[in-house]
Parts: structure tokens; sequence; C-alpha cells
């Protein structure tokens, strides 16, 4: 067991699965008091971890606020927020249907404030408090068919970069962390409903072309980022704020 984050109740948003079940677990080691959020799995997440897990849409204002409450009720206070709940949304602008557009905006970009303005007051009252917002490298540069979705990670970055400035002297932090493609279950179920082996041959073949496009030739690993975002939640971060941090195997430095 570590250290890093001892004695912090943090809450953890889209705990289910992917990198976020994997975060939870990382920063479980480190001694986290743990609030997990999902619309599903997170009880077997907090089960794991020994958190307290808490069935949310990050879309839905009552559900967003128990959440909060419930880390509140449990430990008292809320000294970090890992706002990771994401959905994938494929399709150029013009082939976007509107509800497909509200749709990903409503989950990754008003979720995430959401999740933000529900954990803010209590870090204001605690005189502080770490923000980790899940963006995207598509955020970062374009991608082939994602318009609703760069465009709500876009968002996510500019929103982070505001509570920064608006909240850094109260002694909140708020950084975006960036990745490229992370292989999850998510990824997988994406790339299956894109073509998968009809069109590649196999799910291997696809995962191995769309590595081919990273300079480190590989995808990342949930672990990778999860470890970045217990960085951006400890105090090793501390007098870093307003980052929009790339994780992407060099894909945006092309």
């Amino acid at each position: 067991m570590g250290e890093r984050l001892r004695g912090r109740a943090i809450v953890v948003t889209g705990a289910g699965s992917g990198i976020g079940r994997v975060a939870a677990e990382a920063f479980a080691a480190e001694g986290a008091d743990l609030v997990l959020a999902d619309v599903e799995g997170v009880e077997t997440v907090a089960k794991e971890t020994g958190g307290i897990g808490v069935t949310a849409d990050v879309t839905d204002e009552e559900q967003v606020a128990r959440m909060a409450a419930a880390a509140l009720e449990a430990f008292g206070r809320i000294d970090g927020l890992y706002a990771n709940a994401g959905i994938d949304g494929a399709g150029r602008a013009h082939e976007l249907s509107h509800a497909t557009w509200s749709r990903v905006l409503d989950v990754n970009l008003t979720g995430t404030w959401l999740s933000i303005r529900a954990v803010l007051p209590a870090m204001l009252a605690a005189g502080g408090g770490s923000i980790v917002t899940q963006a995207s490298s598509a955020a970062l540069a374009g991608v082939p068919d994602l318009a609703a979705y760069s465009a709500a990670k876009g968002g996510v970055t500019a929103l982070t970069r505001q509570i920064a400035v608006d909240y850094g002297r109260e002694g909140i932090r708020a950084n975006a962390l960036c990745p490229g493609t992370v292989w999850t279950p998510l990824v997988e179920r994406t790339y299956a409903e894109r073509g998968g082996d009809a069109t590649f041959g196999s799910m291997d073949a696809m995962r191995e072309r769309a590595a081919r496009g990273y300079p480190l030739g590989r995808l990342g690993t949930p672990a990778e980022i999860a470890a970045f975002a217990l960085f951006l939640l400890s105090d090793e971060s501390s007098w870093i704020s307003g980052g929009v941090f790339a994780a992407d195997g060099g894909y945006t430095a092309r």
C-alpha cells in the first residue's frame, strides 16, 4: 500500500469499467477514500477497492448531487475528483443526428461540468482540492469521423482551464488529461460497431492498424492513464493547474 492519497476523499466518475475502474484500483492502493460512480458495474468495483459505489448518470443533476452527498456523508470532505465518465460518438458533422450530437455533448461536457459543480462547494469549504478531467487527443488534433466527440472534449479542456483560473485562489487545481486510443471495453465495442471483423479481418488487425498511427507504435493502457491521473490528484503536482496534457504515445506531436 502506498501513501500518496492517504486520507484523501476522491470521487471517480465512470468507475464501473475501463480507465475509471483501473484508476479506482490505483487510487485505493495509494490510500484514497473512494466514492465511485457509474451507470452500471460500480458496486463490484466498490467492493474490490473498499470504496462506496453510487449508481449515477452524470447527465442527471440529482444523481450527481447524490454522488457528492455520499462522499460528504461518508468522509466529511471531498479532496479530489476524477471526472472520467464519457461516451463515444462517431460521425462527420453532416452525418450526425441532433440526438446523437446532444447526447455526446451532454455526457462528455455537461456531465463533466455537473460533476465539477457538485464537488466545488465541499472543496471551497475545505480550502482546496484537485480536479482532473478526462478530455482526449481529439480535443487537440483533428480525428476523422468524431465531430461531436471532438467538440465535447475540446469543451472539457476549455472548462478545465476556466476552473483553474476561477478557483485557483481558493486552493483548487484543475487539469485535463488528453489520452489517445486506450484499449478498453468501450473502445473494443466501438471498433466492432465501426466494422471490426468485416472491415479488417479481425479485431486484432484493427487494433494493430490503429497502433501504427502512433509514434510509439502501440495503443495506451488504462494503467498508464490512471497513473497520470493519480499524479495530478496528489501533492506531487501541487504547482500544476490549468494544464492540458497529452498522454497519447506521441500522436499529437506528429
